[in-house]
């Protein structure tokens, strides 16, 4: 009896998760064939692109660079991103090949991390607490605004964290059970995540600290200190594949000092450390709500007073080893997490992990009263209701669709190797990776007609909510061109 009793108490644990991952995926779907022209989709056109390039000329050609050209174009005329590894292109080509070139397919890849995070905080919730906090933790996350928009955005950063979470879990159970599979598994997080993007290397930094707070074996510490090299090796490569591709690695070094950096740009976005931090905590406070926001404020003042006194148990000293990894980012790239409100997406695993055991160590005592499962639902409840509005209006933005309208337009009037024009030099900077992505064309900006246009392009488009261009060459174009036009854009085709 008492093995039937074990065996319906495990399926019930079991069935729970499963649950919670049914209920992410069917909440995560929500959208999923939108265009891409809402809140951050500036990422989710380029590496689509990217991917879509994968596909075009194969892995082969493109030497496993990521090809930034619009139609198709000669190898010795590609364009690369080289910021980043080439993991996450790679990853949506698959699915590409698999479910076609769509928005959904895109996204798909993100959502499938996604549920590996869910599963991931679960697992290491439970292992240094209890299957409780790892189902309410896990219930948590997927009730976030946090996790419900920007848990399907097809951008590093969105992924990275469910792989670290992962490379924690296996962390614990290396640190419990000293098996070599678990090490295995690190090893194998920490490369994948470093091949999506080097903020995967935050793990061994967040492992290190762990070591040097704990008192542990100098086996196991000699073991975990080799992620390091590791992780040297793995950067080594990338700046390889970079030479490989004929590109100048001075390209990465520039974009990391500027990301570094937010002076460079204060002039710009009007950066000062004190409205850094404002803003940073105001993120935090929205997009994870209020009762995960203080829980994951209280949560350091019980750390450092259990680490004074010598107190610290693992499950603490294993959520600060979370906080660690998640404010690295913010702290390391201070310029990219004031631009993009995503970047505390790294805290995502400290922020619910630290709120989930703060709330129920506080309210053991309740543990044989009803009171206590009626305060984990009425905080669930909350969670998800607090800032639903607001996940509403983020899934529904539109920022971009000028940007997809304008592309529609250029994708129907020109055939592949044609070009057009845009009069508007705001285009270009605001939607330019909108227009090349949907119309898959060669696209030209400015806000005068250029010398010998009419054997340049074969379309002009100017947009009415912002149309710069002189009276004379408007004039001209309407005398000698067919015109046509709708609520939001005028264009010629020129023959």
């Amino acid at each position: 009896m008492k093995s039937k009793g074990r065996l319906v108490y495990k399926t019930f644990w079991i069935l729970l998760i499963i649950l919670i991952i049914a209920v992410a995926f069917k909440l995560l779907i929500i959208g999923i064939k939108k265009p891409f022209w809402g809140h951050h989709d500036w990422n989710s056109v380029v590496y689509s692109k990217v991917a879509r390039n994968y596909i075009r000329y194969g892995y082969i050609k493109t030497k496993l660079g990521q090809v930034t050209n619009s139609d198709y174009q000669s190898p010795d005329s590609f364009g690369y991103i080289t910021h980043y590894p080439p993991l996450l292109p790679i990853f949506i080509s698959f699915s590409f090949k698999i479910f076609g070139q769509t928005e959904a397919a895109a996204r798909l890849v993100t959502i499938f991390f996604s549920l590996v995070l869910v599963i991931s905080i679960y697992l290491l919730g439970k292992e240094i607490h209890s299957k409780l906090l790892g189902i309410f933790a896990a219930l948590s996350v997927v009730l976030t605004p946090l996790f419900l928009y920007f848990g399907k955005l097809p951008v590093h950063d969105t992924i990275v964290p469910a792989i670290s979470t992962f490379g924690f879990w296996a962390y614990v159970k290396f640190i419990k059970e000293r098996k070599r599979k678990y090490i295995a598994l690190l090893v194998l997080s920490l490369v994948i995540g470093g091949l999506v993007n080097w903020s995967a290397f935050y793990l061994v930094a967040a492992l290190v600290f762990h070591q040097l707070i704990s008192k542990y074996p100098k086996k196991v510490r000699k073991t975990i200190f080799t992620l390091i090299p590791l992780s040297i090796i793995i950067f080594a490569i990338f700046v390889v594949h970079i030479h490989f591709l004929g590109v100048k690695t001075a390209s990465i070094y520039s974009n990391l000092i500027e990301r570094i950096n937010p002076y460079l740009t204060s002039d710009l976005y009007g950066f000062t450390l004190f409205k850094y931090v404002k803003q940073e905590l105001l993120f935090l406070r929205v997009y994870y709500t209020m009762p995960v926001f203080l829980g994951a404020v209280v949560f350091p003042l019980l750390f450092l007073y259990k680490l004074i006194k010598k107190q610290l148990v693992f499950a603490q000293s294993i959520i600060s080893a979370l906080f660690v990894y998640g404010i690295l980012q913010l702290i390391v790239f201070e310029q990219l997490s004031f631009i993009h409100d995503y970047m505390i997406y790294y805290l995502l695993p400290y922020m619910i992990l630290s709120f989930s055991y703060i709330l129920i160590i506080f309210i053991h005592k309740f543990r044989k009263s009803i009171i206590y499962p009626l305060i984990l639902i009425a905080l669930v409840l909350y969670i998800f209701f607090d800032k639903l509005d607001y996940t509403k209006a983020l899934i529904n933005t539109s920022m971009h669709k000028r940007g997809y309208d304008v592309a529609e337009i250029i994708k129907k009037e020109t055939l592949s190797k044609e070009k057009a024009f845009i009069s508007s030099n705001s285009y270009k900077e605001f939607e330019d990776v909108f227009v090349t992505y949907y119309a898959d064309r060669d696209v030209a900006y400015g806000e005068e007609l250029p010398e010998n246009f009419e054997n340049k392009f074969k379309l002009i488009i100017r947009p009415k909510d912002h149309d710069p261009l002189d009276t004379v060459s408007k004039k001209l174009l309407d005398s000698q061109y067919q015109r046509f036009e709708n609520n939001d854009f005028i264009w010629y085709k020129i023959y």
